[in-house]
């Protein structure tokens, strides 16, 4: 349900305004409503807090740290509690100095992590190139002791280069064969070039390979003073050496995560919160006695933040509050409070904007019916066990997120069982064959038609209540022309469902007056209250109502490939092979289960019935608080 809330005002005495700010950041519970900062009113204070909060957060991402979601809140409070010994005038010159000494030592880290990873990288391609050089090099070395040179030249002028070269070598009355070795590079337009060069014919191979745009291949700094044959040995040697020394620097930098992070974590939610309560003392309505805060709260935490305030601030604090009036509800924040069965389901919500105050909370609503079409469209006992085990583990999650998962799910399980009983369905035909179990109701996978028509019974229910949903909301935020529209459509589809029934013999001929009597109120209403757009309007409707066939569809085909499964069976009979085949048709059918029923649960509840009433205008409901696992990031 929408909570209710008061207006509330606040004014204190300005000398205890930052322990006020401090307490109702700890209530948790107060949306401020305030305007920015103004001009000028940014304190050195505000200013140091923003930044220290930039550096903490700086070192988290550099430690590649994301347990955000672990962090427990004990750690939070004993940083809390440590760091509010500090005096005030301390506690950001310590932060800092501190920082900055950790800074170094990760910095330090990092630097030599990178500069090893680069060099052998470097290593590693010197490495596959001196691979396709090793035998020249020495086969060379024995035989003469001339120069060895690495050159990158253009794949279109070697040629022309080693002609030049030959040329040369040849006027000098040196031996040109096994003096070069030519290896191209099938990714690019360059190649390598090993040449031994006669002392005394440097200058000239150098001038000669320079001008056919060659450039001279750089080995990395520690093969500088290595003999030619030992190039590779040594490149090899630097490889297993800098692979060991970033494997003992990632050890040290994961485990300075592992220690640090939650640490640092805790720290930034600290100087998060002193920075939000810092930006608000800027932005407070100040005089030379006096301050004033203005905000929304719930009413159900009226009672203990006035007690919290008075009984720590007594006299220095007055406080007044108020309900809002009408003109205001479209101003207040909506918070949301459902019980535990119905919490879970506020997840739908949050993908969507919150609804209006003065709207309606369709949260109970969801709860009921999402599990509901589900599990009918699951429909077997089987698999409805095997999501009842799925969703046990989900619970014991510490993501907020998977344990609602999970709570949704044992609501969707049960009602598997369910329909599972109803339709005679455990893992397909296998209960029939098993223990002969026989349906409650009826064989969907025999009985189409009447699950058909069930289906599109249950939609024209779902879609009349939303309707009724839409009239309720325009009657008490006084919107005629809503009420009368959503009134109109009802009355309408009333009237068609009427008339079907009339004509199909289940009601005397006479009575067929009234469903014409209440076709004509209907668009009689529909007209006053939405023109065409209501008709229109009606038309979607009754393709809303069809669209709910699709719980049989899913359904239907969720029985046959279970039944398939057990046919694999019949044709391999209990070899491994038909048992494997069988599990993974079972497996396949399971996730299609889960994940088709999930999804057109959803859509149902999204398209066919919110869109009768559902109005995402609302505020989203911000306490001023503490910050805490992952929600940091929505709004730093």
């Amino acid at each position: 349900m929408i909570r209710k809330m008061v207006r509330l005002a606040l004014w204190g005495v300005t000398g205890k305004r930052r322990e006020i700010i401090e307490e109702l950041h700890r209530l948790g519970v107060l949306h401020l409503e305030q305007g920015g900062l103004r001009e000028g009113t940014e304190s050195d204070r505000l200013n140091m807090l923003r930044l220290l909060r930039g550096k903490v957060l700086g070192l988290i991402e550099s430690l590649g740290w994301d347990g955000w979601a672990a962090l427990s809140e004990e750690s939070i409070d004993y940083a809390e509690k440590l760091l509010s010994a500090l005096p005030p005038e301390e506690l950001a010159p310590e932060i800092e100095r501190s920082l900055e000494e950790f800074g170094k030592r990760l910095a330090a880290l990092l630097d030599e992590k990178t500069a090893a990873e680069d060099l052998l990288l470097r290593a590693k391609k010197a490495k596959d190139i001196l691979c396709h050089f090793s035998a020249f090099f020495r086969r060379e070395d024995t035989e003469d002791s001339g120069t060895a040179m690495l050159w990158l030249i253009p794949q279109n002028t070697v040629q022309q280069a080693l002609g030049a070269l030959h040329g040369a070598f040849s006027a000098r009355g040196e031996p040109w064969g096994g003096r070069h070795h030519f290896v191209p590079d099938e990714k690019d337009a360059l190649g390598v070039l090993a040449l031994k060069v006669p002392q005394g014919l440097e200058e000239e191979a150098w001038e000669i390979l320079s001008r056919w745009k060659a450039l001279p291949l750089q080995l990395p700094s520690f093969c500088s003073g290595v003999a030619t044959e030992n190039f590779l040995p040594a490149v090899e040697e630097k490889i297993e050496e800098l692979t060991g020394r970033i494997g003992a620097l990632s050890g040290d930098l994961r485990r300075t995560s592992e220690e640090w992070g939650p640490r640092l974590a805790a720290l930034f939610l600290f100087i998060d919160a002193r920075t939000e309560q810092a930006a608000v003392e800027a932005g407070l309505d100040l005089s030379a006695d006096t301050f004033t805060l203005h905000g929304w709260l719930p009413e159900d935490a009226l009672d203990s933040t006035m007690s919290a305030l008075k009984g720590r601030f007594g006299g220095d604090v007055l406080i007044q509050w108020r309900y809002p009036g009408e003109k205001e509800w479209s101003n207040v924040p909506t918070s949301l409070k459902n019980s535990s069965l119905c919490a879970p389901f506020e997840l739908f919500l949050k993908l969507l904007r919150p609804p209006a105050y003065s709207g309606v909370d369709p949260t109970a609503a969801v709860a009921l019916f999402f599990p509901f079409f589900s599990g009918c469209m699951i429909g077997d006992m089987g698999y409805g066990v095997l999501i009842l085990l799925l969703s046990l583990r989900l619970k014991k999650a510490k993501r907020p997120l998977l344990r609602d998962i999970g709570s949704i799910l044992i609501a969707v399980s049960l009602w598997s069982v369910v329909w599972g009983a109803a339709w005679g369905e455990f893992f397909g035909d296998a209960g029939h064959r098993l223990f002969h179990l026989e349906p409650l109701w009826l064989e969907r996978s025999v009985s189409v038609l009447p699950v058909v028509v069930f289906t599109v019974a249950l939609g024209a229910a779902h879609v009349f209540f939303g309707l009724l949903l839409g009239i309720y909301q325009g009657i008490r935020n006084r919107h005629r022309h809503v009420w009368m529209e959503k009134a109109g459509n009802l009355v309408v589809l009333l009237a068609l469902v009427a008339g079907l029934t009339a004509l199909r013999g289940k009601l005397p001929g006479g009575i067929f007056t009234v469903p014409l009597s209440l076709l004509v109120i209907g668009l009689a209403l529909l007209i006053r209250g939405g023109g065409i757009g209501g008709i229109i309007e009606t038309l979607g409707s009754i393709g809303n109502i069809i669209s709910y066939v699709r719980i049989a569809a899913i359904g239907l085909s969720s029985a046959i490939l279970a039944i398939v499964a057990s046919k694999f069976l019949d044709v391999f009979g209990l070899s491994v092979f038909g048992i494997f085949l069988a599990l993974m048709i079972h497996l396949l059918n399971f996730v299609l289960a889960i994940g088709g029923s999930g999804l057109h649960s959803a859509r149902l509840h999204y398209v066919e019935f919110f869109s009768k009433f559902y109005s995402g205008t609302g505020k989203e409901y911000i306490p001023f608080q503490r910050r805490s696992g992952s929600s940091w990031k929505k709004h730093s």
